[in-house]
Parts: C-alpha cells; structure tokens; sequence
C-alpha cells in the first residue's frame, strides 16, 4: 500500500523526465503520489531500475498504441505481467494518424488484456491505465469479453467518448482520470460534473515530452488546476475535490 497521499497523479510519463529520480523525490516530500505510465516494456524496466524503492511512485509497465508494430511486443509485455499490479498504459487509438496500426494494436491489447485477466490477484487487482482514442466501445468490448473488466481495476485516461460510452464503462466499474486538457473541452467539464465522484480520479500526463526539464512542481501545479476545474463543474470546493480524489485513490491502490 502507499503512504497517505495528499494528491494524485494517475496517469503521468515519469520516465519522460530529465531527472525522473529528482522528479519522484520531489513527489515524496509533497505527499505527491504518482501513477508512473510508460509506452514500452523496455522503458518501463529501466524506469523501474533507476526508481529504486519509492513508496509514492507506482511504476506500470506499459505498451502504448503508438509503440505497438507486432504481436512481439505485446508477448514483451505479457512476460512483465506476472511481476506487477499495475499495467499502463495500453490501449488503442482509432484516430486517423494511427489507423494503418489498428488491427495490430488490436490484437495486442486483447493479449494484454487477456493476461491480465489470468494473472490478477482477487485480493490485490490489476490497475489499467487505458488509452482510448475514438474507440471507446471497442475498448470497453475488450475488457468485457478477455474479463479484465470484472478481474481488474480499469481507469480510463483523458476519456472522450460518447455519453453512452461512459455510461457503459461506468456501470463496468471503470474509473475516469482527468487532467487540465480534458477539462478544456466543453464534453470533459461535463464529465466531470455528471460523473459519480467516487469515479473520478486526477492526472496530468505531463511532460508533453521526452527529457523534460520539468519537476514535481509542475505536476502539483497541473493537478491543482485540474482540482479547481473539477471543482468549478461540480459547484463544489476544491477541499472536497482534493479529499475525494484522496480518498478514491487510496482505494484503488490499497
């Protein structure tokens, strides 16, 4: 379990970072605790190498659409899975930059998704970090169907898909990240006023980057914006926003 936390990032790039190691130091002393994503399998084992033990960071160890060229690299993953609760970030993205890539990316998340099904533990859950990019319902039929919906703990990051979408992955039990670019839209404000708030969770997926001379600092400002814009669209403080968030994350990392 982490330590007591007094804000959350669940979906950030660490290994993006110049000084990733001074960027989770400095996480530390500002009770800063960080869902530290990555797009690779290699990157996310020689972030875990240089990490160390950091109770405020929890490393996942990703494969990111954009990175998937083959079944190869989805097997690359697969044999990390075992090893570790937390997964991120995965996905697909429909978009038309990427589509040459779909059904690639597709069959590499179904064997993701597959496996972490098989080999979450009941009493500590898998944690999902999930990229989805106008293929919400796709997503949401790959989690039902390889039971890493029911089997795991899924979080949908910078969601943008229909009002029916997040319904449906709301009733699944997923959760929802949202960061300072999601509550720019006018379909994310609205998100974040209608969403449950034992739903919602704070990201910042910072830096925008690699080798980033950015700190902890820049993470705690980003979140503190997306506190007070969650807050704005609830017509609540951003006390409560804070204590929620808090609260929902000690939940789905305890």
């Amino acid at each position: 379990m982490l330590p007591a936390i007094m804000l959350y990032d669940a979906h950030v790039h660490l290994g993006w970072f110049s000084d990733a190691v001074a960027v989770a130091r400095g996480a530390a002393a500002q009770a800063l605790s960080l869902y530290a994503v990555t797009v690779t399998p290699d990157e996310y084992l020689r972030m875990q190498s240089s990490l160390g033990t950091n109770g405020f960071v929890a490393p996942a160890a990703g494969l990111h659409p954009w990175w998937v060229h083959g079944v190869r690299d989805a097997e690359a993953l697969c044999e990390l899975l075992p090893e570790t609760r937390y997964v991120g970030e995965i996905g697909l993205d429909a978009s038309p930059r990427h589509a040459a890539t779909w059904d690639a990316q597709l069959a590499a998340f179904e064997r993701i998704c597959a496996e972490c099904a098989k080999t979450s533990d009941p009493a500590f859950p898998k944690l999902l970090s999930i990229h989805a990019v106008h293929c919400a319902s796709t997503v949401l039929d790959v989690l039902e169907e390889t039971g890493a919906a029911s089997t795991c703990r899924c979080v949908l990051h910078w969601f943008s898909g229909s009002s029916e979408e997040l319904w449906r992955a709301a009733r699944l039990g997923c959760l929802f990240s949202l960061g300072e670019r999601s509550l720019a839209t006018r379909r994310g404000r609205e998100y974040a006023r209608i969403l449950p708030a034992e739903l919602l969770l704070t990201e910042t997926d910072l830096p925008e980057g690699e080798h980033s001379p950015a700190t902890a600092d820049d993470i705690v400002d980003s979140l503190e914006c997306t506190i007070a814009g969650i807050a704005d669209a609830r017509n609540t403080t951003a006390e409560a926003v804070r204590h929620q968030v808090a609260v929902n994350a000690a939940e789905l990392l305890g």
